[in-house]
């Protein structure tokens, strides 16, 4: 089988214009795999939002509810580095929904991607760094809860915008 991508048009959220963080590029990444030839329709897998049950699994249950609700302070908004914004949110639930399902197709086929996700500089309580919730946490946790993996390797190769 070929490989498993996940993707959802909503790992793309709207900033105001001029915000220094590419967010077009998740949309772009599913675009280049498909006009290239890399992937083809029938490898995409469209993931559900996670839930604030799951999401919970890493995260402290008032950060999230805080989070999702509009709550969170202008300090705590600027370390995240996103303006607030409803579909932020739905983009945030969904890119790591769809963690959550790379992984569980990962355990399926062997491999398996996203063409969103890697927001590993979140904490159990608060966002930095662009990045909310601490998706690959949470799929830990995901795997870890349902008996599916006694241990989790997580290999960083970010790259950071510069």
């Amino acid at each position: 089988m070929a490989l498993p991508i996940v993707h959802n048009p909503d790992h793309v959220a709207p900033l105001p214009a001029g915000h220094r963080f590419p967010m077009g590029k998740f949309g772009k990444v599913y675009e280049w795999l498909v006009r290239d030839g890399v992937a083809t329709l029938d490898q995409f897998h469209c993931a559900q939002p996670a839930t604030v049950e799951q999401v919970t699994l890493a995260h402290d249950a008032t950060y999230v509810s805080d989070y999702a609700e509009g709550r969170l302070d202008g300090r705590a908004m600027r370390r995240i580095g996103f303006p607030w914004s409803e579909a932020l949110v739905r983009r945030t639930f969904t890119a790591l929904g769809s963690t959550l399902l790379a992984a569980d197709l990962a355990l399926e086929h062997g491999l398996a991607c996203s063409t969103a996700g890697g927001t590993h500089h979140a904490f159990r309580a608060a966002g930095s760094g662009y990045c909310i919730f601490n998706d690959l946490a949470v799929a830990a946790r995901w795997l870890h809860t349902r008996g599916l993996a006694r241990r989790v390797l997580i290999v960083d190769l970010d790259v950071h915008q510069g």
